[in-house]
């Protein structure tokens, strides 16, 4: 039988990372993806392992993806133990199902292709072949969207941490691919299962038995050490909100824009690194959940005794982790980005997603 266009997408996918998790797919709410597995599975196309952790493309599924000139690596067709290389390429696949469920390109061809926005690149794919440029590099994979480059980490408690200088010398090589004028900003992403479990990891304090071995830096030292700004991202179907707003160019002052109209100012003298001020109280644009800047407007605003602080964030952000992460106050004013704000900012971007359907702000 031929597949559709969908159901063709998704065994690509399992062809090109290997493994799919099944825990993963129930977590985005796309009918699409998960008529697409229904439609894979019964026709037996891919085949799921005895622990049900995974799935991947059978061989009458590598044989339909070759017989159409989609070419596997013959590696793929091994089926692993319990191991790291098979933890990896989960977690790699967590993050491209969060993107595929952005609306972000998950099948590039090759580095080039990062070039074209928007887009995500496992890092395997820089470690297969004659020449690895990774070397011994944790990160999963490199995004380039909302004319912004991201270098994306699964943070878990088996994934503490980072070779600092090596991985960020690797992002920074990757700017002539991002734009000839090799001014792309770049920042990091820290993706796990939920924000909680990611920041819970960016919070301690206790040296790992790794940290400082070979360039080796612990995540909550690379949170507080560098400059580069960090963004923490829940692979879930809040997790692809956030991405589908962040591959929008000029996300935060166009939210800002819709949700107060008029009464939105860009600036605002006394904190230039807020998203500007509306009726005078500064306001901070969180869906993008860089943390480290939501804290830094707060503190500022805390320092200058401004009255009123906004904090807009998805509705699902703030009830799971934003208002139980900043410091308690009568200040703070939260603000829930719904479907109304989002459709007047990026008319038809967001027809796929629910939350906020019935939210009024």
């Amino acid at each position: 039988m031929n597949l559709d266009n969908r159901d063709l997408e998704l065994l690509r996918l399992a062809g090109k990372y290997r493994w799919l998790p099944m825990t993963g797919l129930d977590k985005y709410g796309d009918p699409g993806l998960c008529d697409a597995l229904d439609v894979l599975s019964r026709t037996d196309y891919v085949s799921v392992s005895r622990d049900s952790i995974y799935l991947k493309p059978s061989r009458k599924g590598f044989d339909y993806l070759e017989e159409r000139g989609f070419m596997c690596d013959t590696a793929a067709r091994r089926a692993y133990a319990n191991s790291t290389t098979l933890r990896r390429r989960l977690e790699a696949s967590r993050i491209m199902l969060t993107c595929l469920r952005a609306g972000i390109d998950t099948l590039p061809d090759n580095v080039d292709s990062l070039g074209n926005q928007p887009v995500f690149l496992p890092s395997f794919e820089l470690r297969d072949g004659a020449v690895n440029v990774m070397s011994n590099a944790t990160c999963s994979g490199f995004g380039h969207f909302g004319n912004r480059a991201y270098m994306f980490h699964y943070v878990s408690p088996l994934n503490l941490g980072m070779y600092l200088i090596n991985e960020l010398g690797i992002f920074h090589r990757l700017s002539s691919v991002f734009a000839e004028s090799l001014d792309t900003p770049q920042a990091l992403l820290f993706a796990g299962t939920s924000y909680k479990t990611v920041h819970g990891c960016l919070s301690g304090t206790v040296p790992s038995a790794r940290s400082g071995k070979r360039g080796f830096a612990d995540f909550h030292e690379v949170y507080r050490r560098t400059e580069l700004p960090i963004h923490l991202l829940s692979c879930d179907e809040t997790g692809a909100m956030q991405l589908a707003l962040m591959r929008q160019p000029d996300y935060n002052a166009r939210v800002a824009r819709a949700a107060y109209k008029t009464g939105w100012s860009p600036y605002d003298e006394q904190i230039p690194f807020a998203d500007g001020s509306v009726k005078g109280d500064p306001l901070i644009i969180a869906a993008d959940m860089n943390l480290r800047r939501v804290r830094r407007v707060v503190a500022a605003a805390r320092r200058r005794g401004r009255k009123r602080i906004m904090v807009a964030a998805f509705q699902s952000q703030l009830d799971s982790f934003i208002a139980d992460e900043l410091a308690p106050g009568d200040d703070l004013s939260y603000f829930c980005i719904d479907r109304p704000i989002l459709d007047a900012a990026f008319p038809g971007e967001f027809s796929g997603f629910t939350e906020g359907d019935d939210d009024s702000g």
